[in-house]
């Protein structure tokens, strides 16, 4: 041990380190206290701070703080420390930088070794300790190696991770399109049966005591005939307006589906006041689209939940079986209308069938009475009340052939604003002298249809004599025309007392009217008119806002109709015939 001790030969660094120490030894430690906190301070630095540092900044902070521990304790051997320093500074370093750190601390730890003190095998131990600074450096490469690889590895399964939650989320909003897909009706987007269930239980899960809910089922009863006489394209696009007007008018938290091709549900939150609200917005909507596009009649059944079912499906059915009554009332009713029509029918061919018979016989009265009174004073003064009695009769006779029978439509491709215009020319001066207004509403582009002119004017000739003749006081007649889709609608529309409700259900029935004079035929073979041209005409009066007439006809006339003839027919004639000769 002694011959070891002598070995070493000690330095004027050290004799400097070891006087100080000596005289001043408060302020020894403090400084190695200070320079052992800095090492630990920068040894344990986070990374992102490291990254801070401008070039090789923080390896010489790191062997700054080092070099002055090295110092500080003379004696004691450093080389593990350095060796521990060395390979986290290498860790944290860059790749380029290794070799050139390395040779750094090495040459350090000698310089310092040779300014403290010499041992006599100093050459050998320089060549081992080198050594073990350059294996430190190899390891420190194979663990940052590994550190980044293994960073690398991390941040491929964050990503992999992030993806699958991506993949996850994006199946769970496939999932959940799939279902609202398999919950919705294809064509108007609204609820299918099946999702209106479901969101029947869901509010009706959440109702307190105090609160109702009510369900509404509308069926559009002749559907069907419309998607005969127009075709399915034209039946669709009226399912998907009445689906969109009742999405518009409604209140958002109300609840629309469509089932069974045209009959719709809808759910409402709320008192017998909001039920009432709700029946008149649909009401509205029904009555707008008629007045438009010609949507057909409907029927409705309701049903209110806890008041008279307890559960979503008794309140479904308890709706659905009032419906059905409801259409059952109706078509009871369009029975009997048909009877009762089938029956004006045959009166009518037996009018027409009698009026042929009577027509003869009425000009040889006339003729007679003539003759006689150019020979007798006594029949002469009755001359003129018996021709106006006889031109009467025959005025109406001529009315009941019109309508029993009908010459074939004349199909043309037409300018239909210069139509209208013909009948403001023809029946201005008239309007004129009855102290009246008679106004166009042209729209913006002109108008094209194919229809029969002659037909179509007369049809509007009578409608605006009709709309003047209700005028007690100066008022105006309005004719409104336009184009929507494949068909024009066309309006005559007056400000007079309108008609009232009860006469609605009558009011295109032969013989049937409201005035004083006239056969009551007119508004009856303007109806034939307009379904001969395979379009349709009803009435809107509301109390005290005047009468509106609403025309809908085709653009093009279908192939069906242009071949269709309508020929004169006499069928009760014969047995007329034979019923006057016997």
């Amino acid at each position: 041990m002694l011959d070891d001790f002598k070995a070493f030969e000690t330095r004027m660094m050290y004799d400097l380190v070891k006087n100080f120490f000596s005289n001043h030894p408060f302020l020894y430690w403090t400084m190695l206290s200070a320079a052992t906190i800095a090492l630990l301070v920068l040894i344990f630095l986070n990374q992102s701070k490291v990254n801070r540092f401008p070039p090789y900044g923080y390896m010489l902070s790191v062997l700054v703080a080092l070099v002055a521990i090295d110092i500080l304790t003379l004696m004691i051997p450093m080389m593990v420390l350095y060796l521990i320093v060395l390979g986290n500074v290498l860790v944290r370093t860059n790749r380029e930088r290794i070799v050139f750190v390395t040779c750094i601390y090495a040459a350090t730890f000698h310089l310092l070794q040779l300014g403290t003190y010499v041992h006599s095998f100093y050459l050998a131990r320089i060549i081992s300790e080198t050594f073990l600074f350059v294996w430190i450096s190899w390891i420190s490469l194979q663990v940052r190696r590994s550190f980044i690889e293994l960073k690398k590895t991390k941040k491929k399964n964050v990503y992999l991770l992030n993806k699958l939650r991506e993949a996850q989320q994006s199946l769970h909003e496939y999932h959940a399109e799939i279902e609202e897909t398999y919950r919705r009706d294809y064509l108007t987007g609204l609820y299918n049966l099946g999702g209106f269930q479901e969101q029947m239980i869901r509010t009706l899960s959440r109702c307190s005591q105090n609160q109702s809910y009510h369900v509404i089922c509308i069926d559009l009863t002749d559907f069907k005939q419309v998607n005969m006489k127009h075709g399915m394209e034209y039946g669709d696009e009226l399912l998907v307006m009445l689906a969109r007007q009742l999405k518009k008018n409604l209140p958002p938290h109300v609840q629309l589906a469509r089932y069974d091709g045209d009959q719709f549900a809808i759910g409402l939150m709320g008192d017998q006041k909001a039920l009432c609200h709700g029946l008149n917005l649909i009401d509205q909507v029904m009555k707008g689209l008629k007045e438009e596009q010609g949507l057909p009649n409907y029927c409705l059944g309701t049903a209110s939940y806890p008041k008279e079912a307890n559960s979503a499906a008794e309140l479904i059915r308890l709706a659905e079986e009032r419906l059905s009554i409801e259409q059952q009332r109706l078509r009871d009713k369009e029975d009997e209308c048909r009877r009762h029509l089938e029956k004006l029918s045959a009166v009518g061919q037996l009018a027409a069938g009698l009026a042929h018979e009577i027509r003869n016989p009425l000009t040889s009265i006339r003729g007679f009475v003539q003759i006689s009174a150019a020979e007798s004073d006594a029949v002469k003064k009755w001359e003129s009340i018996i021709l106006p009695e006889i031109d009467r009769i025959n005025d109406l006779l001529k009315q009941f052939l019109k309508l029993s029978e009908s010459r074939p439509a004349k199909f043309a491709y037409f300018d239909l604003d210069q139509l209208i215009r013909d009948v403001f020319s023809l029946l201005q001066p008239r309007a004129f002298l009855m102290g009246h207004e008679l106004k166009l509403y042209p729209p913006i582009s002109r108008v094209m249809i194919e229809a029969d002119p002659e037909q179509l004017k007369q049809v509007l000739i009578n409608l605006v004599q009709n709309g003047l003749e209700s005028l007690t006081e100066k008022g105006r007649v309005e004719i409104h025309w336009r184009e929507m889709r494949d068909r024009v609608i066309i309006r005559v529309k007056d400000t007079g007392v309108g008609i009232r409700p009860e006469h609605y259900e009558r009011i295109f029935e032969p013989f049937f009217t409201t005035k004083g004079e006239g056969t009551g035929m007119g508004l009856s073979i303007c109806q034939r008119i307009i379904s001969d041209h395979g379009g349709h005409i009803h009435v809107t009066s509301p109390p005290g806002r005047g009468t509106v007439f609403h025309i809908h006809l085709p653009i093009r006339q279908s192939k069906e109709n242009k071949t269709k003839s309508f020929p004169v027919k006499k069928m009760m004639e014969p047995s007329f015939k034979r019923l006057m000769t016997k």
